[in-house]
């Protein structure tokens, strides 16, 4: 099993939505970067809302995202369905950010494997991540 953990903020970097959710784990990291910035976009979308910064610490996927070519690997179905999700936004953007800047969502990954559900938040972090979120300035 893989984790996956997305963290959504407000402008002002408030905690508005959290998640957590085990996968199975695909043939490559790539794979479970592209799933998870597809569980960020469809969070988002459910969340309502509009204007997205996406940062994620994969280079390879956050490039995919911002090439205009379409994506010949393993895990082009998934990027294209995250392009097209994207088209619903009022405005998207995605951004590299290294993994040390990525410690609440890598948090929520692991958090991921140890549950037998997806677990959501709607009103902040659970508290074994919670001490992590003024060191962190990652959008999901």
């Amino acid at each position: 099993m893989a984790g996956i953990g997305v963290v959504i903020r407000n402008p002002n970097g408030i905690v508005i939505g959290a998640l957590s959710d085990r996968i199975f784990l695909p043939a490559t990291v790539d794979v479970v970067e592209a799933l998870a910035c597809r569980k960020a976009i469809s969070f988002a979308l459910n969340l309502g809302i509009e204007d997205v910064i996406l940062e994620g610490d994969s280079m390879t996927i956050i490039q995919a995202l911002n090439s205009d070519s379409s994506c010949a690997s393993s895990y082009g179905h998934i990027i294209d369905d995250i392009r097209a999700c994207a088209l619903l936004f009022s405005s998207i953007s995605f951004s590299h950010v290294k993994r040390q800047g990525n410690k609440v969502a890598d948090s929520l990954a692991k958090l991921a494997k140890l549950s037998r559900c997806p677990c959501f938040w709607s009103d902040g972090l659970p508290r074994d991540v919670h001490s992590l979120v003024s060191a962190d300035r990652v959008f999901c």
